[in-house]
């Protein structure tokens, strides 16, 4: 009987031979254009997160099943999908109920800051906008809001960055979704003596 048991361990907790299927943890970041989103994929990735950035729908359920396998060695992992994925975008909310029932451990970050923002932030950096490549920035803003309206009601998480610095949005996830520790976002100093014989250390922020 004992014997009996032993074997039944080894087997796995189902009893049956197979091997539970491995837990991932996929968070899909989308959003407005120009909302966060470059931010956003840099706090995961900080945060030893796998990171994809502006992966078409569809291949996101092909890198989860991916993610899945043994030997993948990824457990959690963020990709950031939006309107620059052209038509492959309309297939966003499908692939992501299918993740869900896969097995995947989903969760969706929404993006959004006002017009004006959103104006403001395409004026300084003077980028077109990726649904007005020959028209109005506006236009394009309002065309997203539109479009990301049904995504923005399934979002598990949804920010408003309109008064958010980069680095006030990445310390927001980092406490928020990702979970490290305080003591992880600190300030690192790092006190360096050098001779000048062999030059200032080129890595250095302030040379004293």
């Amino acid at each position: 009987m004992a014997e009996q048991a032993s074997t039944q361990q080894r087997k796995g907790s189902r009893g049956n031979g197979s091997i539970p299927p491995k837990r991932v943890e996929m968070v899909a970041i989308t959003g407005y254009s120009g909302a966060g989103k470059s931010e956003a994929i840099a706090a995961f990735e900080d945060g030893g997160y796998f990171c994809v950035d502006n992966l078409p729908p569809r291949m996101i359920g092909g890198l989860g099943e991916l993610f899945r396998h043994e030997g993948s060695g990824v457990e959690r992992a963020a990709v950031v999908s939006d309107v620059r994925g052209g038509d492959y975008f309309d297939d966003l909310l499908a692939v992501l109920g299918e993740l869900e029932s896969g097995g995947v451990d989903l969760k969706v970050l929404f993006l959004e800051a006002d017009e004006e923002t959103l104006l403001n932030r395409y004026k300084e950096t003077r980028r077109r906008h990726p649904l007005a490549r020959d028209g109005r920035i506006t236009d394009g803003i309002r065309a997203e809001r539109e479009l990301l309206a049904p995504l923005r009601e399934r979002a598990d998480v949804v920010i408003d960055t309109t008064e958010m610095t980069g680095k006030a949005l990445r310390r927001r996830i980092a406490t928020e979704m990702i979970g490290r520790e305080r003591s992880d976002n600190q300030l690192a100093l790092t006190l360096l003596t050098f001779g000048f014989k062999n030059g200032p250390p080129r890595d250095a922020d302030l040379t004293l």
